[in-house]
């Protein structure tokens, strides 16, 4: 009887509170505009005040932005993806001591912290979306997960600088993949991020540059290749040229699907801009890269794409006898020089033990982030390329297998095979006209592409979290595209799973 009673009162006080119109109508109407500004008020002011007190004066400032972002999150998520894309690219390899807190903020905090509220959001019914049909491709990354985990607490050196890595390079691009899937931007949402990207292409393509032709302009952490390659802001020549690759080519969709002829030579110039800074970035896998996005370009445009290359062609030969002459020359030692041959030698020894290394150990690997502790004992002469040793196996797929196993790579490269089996069954289905359309889906599997290529020359998981992180994000946007166009049961997927 007294059980019967808690509960009842217990009924009348949440109803009391919520309200006959349920729970959405009180988290819009008096919990979002009311009750959190309050709560975030008081509980906020005695934490600045213990940080000023304690002298640590570089933590308000994002602890005061924290409180209308927060509210911006819950109302539109995808402003999270803008932002990160945004500002993060700024922060990747900074040196001083606000760029490592924006490093935590920006990278490690708020794509995870965004990817909970909206889960939240979603369990209290505060948001109506559709809801997304989870399939083999996030069961995979869920196992891939687990194994990881398990690799690192049982052959890891110690826990703490593993985690940490396996957290910025693995878990926080997952994070992304999974928080777009959720929120499922549509075609105004990506029409807003073309915003982004056109400010991010113009930036980043000044900063490579600027790099060539005036480093003491820049910062000393955006100038480490000054001479040799154009990275921009972050640091690493492939993620600099595949994040340029993917922003132009959302921008050259836009383009096709303008009338203006105003707007277009604008867009078309930042891409050629785009184009041209991958080609400063002296990077054979992002040339590769970049040429295998041209050709398909010229399969889905043919007309435009053969005058944007013939234009790009005629002023690469004029400025290579005057403005370019020193980076025309730089690119054939790159290619056919002392320089480019040394590079490819390691790349054939590093990639020769990285098999030896998977051989030995083909189920569980070496342990994650123990590339480097085992990787000198499988370094051997390979026909008459001597050995060589530069501490990295130069190829993103092969460290993870060396290192977490065939299995565990297997679960990490399903979702890939996934959606591009599930875009060759639905593109027919997509619109064939319009900014939303089949050649969109085209576009980002070119940028997948380009990520595999290069990711194939320098391994982009180790190296750059920043291009990992938008691999899985570009991933995401495929899955949204093709979800709703995909049948259940027309590419074979198992029963259990359905």
């Amino acid at each position: 009887m007294l059980t019967s009673r808690l509960s009842e009162n217990k009924k009348l006080t949440i109803a009391a509170v919520v309200g006959d119109r349920g729970w959405a109508h009180f988290w819009e109407v008096h919990f979002l505009p009311r009750w959190l500004p309050l709560l975030l008020g008081l509980g906020l002011g005695v934490f600045l005040a213990l940080l000023i007190v304690s002298d640590a004066w570089p933590f308000p400032i994002p602890v005061v932005l924290a409180v209308p972002v927060v509210i911006l999150f819950l109302r539109y998520p995808f402003a999270a993806v803008m932002i990160w894309l945004l500002v993060f690219p700024y922060f990747v390899q900074g040196s001083s001591v606000a760029d490592r807190y924006a490093y935590w903020i920006i990278h490690r905090g708020m794509i995870p912290a965004v990817l909970g509220i909206v889960i939240l959001s979603d369990w209290l019914r505060v948001r109506k979306r559709e809801p997304v049909r989870w399939g083999p491709a996030e069961l995979a990354m869920v196992i891939f997960v687990g194994l990881a985990v398990a690799n690192i607490l049982l052959f890891a050196r110690g826990l703490q600088n593993p985690v940490y890595k396996f957290f910025d390079r693995l878990f926080v691009p997952f994070c992304m993949y999974w928080l777009v899937r959720l929120i499922a931007p549509g075609e105004k949402d990506l029409k807003r991020f073309l915003w982004v990207a056109f400010v991010t292409v113009v930036s980043q393509s000044t900063i490579g540059i600027l790099s060539w032709f005036a480093p003491q302009v820049l910062p000393v952490h955006w100038v480490h290749l000054q001479g040799a390659r154009s990275v921009g802001s972050l640091f690493i020549p492939a993620a600099y040229t595949t994040t340029l690759m993917f922003l132009s080519l959302l921008l050259f969709q836009y383009a096709m699907n303008r009338k203006s002829r105003g707007l277009r030579l604008v867009v078309l110039f930042t891409v050629s801009l785009a184009f041209f800074c991958v080609f400063l970035s002296s990077s054979r896998g992002s040339w590769l890269g970049g040429l295998a996005v041209l050709i398909g370009l010229i399969f889905i445009y043919p007309r435009v794409a053969i005058r944007l290359t013939a234009v790009l062609v005629i002023l690469a030969y004029i400025l290579s006898n005057s403005v370019l002459a020193g980076q025309v020359d730089w690119a054939e030692e790159r290619l056919t020089g002392e320089s480019g041959t040394r590079s490819a030698e390691w790349r054939v020894t590093s990639s020769r033990a990285s098999l030896a290394m998977i051989e030995a150990k083909p189920l569980w690997g070496w342990g994650y982030g123990n590339y480097d502790l085992y990787d000198h004992r499988f370094h051997t002469r390979v026909g008459n390329v001597a050995v060589s040793h530069d501490g990295t196996s130069h190829n993103a797929y092969l460290t993870i297998m060396a290192e977490t196993g065939v299995i565990t790579f297997l679960s990490y490269i399903f979702p890939l095979g996934w959606w591009l089996m599930s875009s060759i069954k639905t593109w027919r289905r997509l619109p064939k006209d319009g900014f939303w359309s089949w050649p969109l889906l085209a576009m980002l599997w070119l940028v997948v592409l380009d990520h595999v290529i290069v990711s194939n020359f320098m391994d982009m998981v180790r190296a750059s979290p920043f291009g990992t992180t938008m691999w899985w994000m570009v991933l995401g946007l495929i899955g949204n595209m093709v979800d709703p166009y995909l049948k259940r049961g027309s590419i074979g997927t198992p029963s259990w799973i359905r």
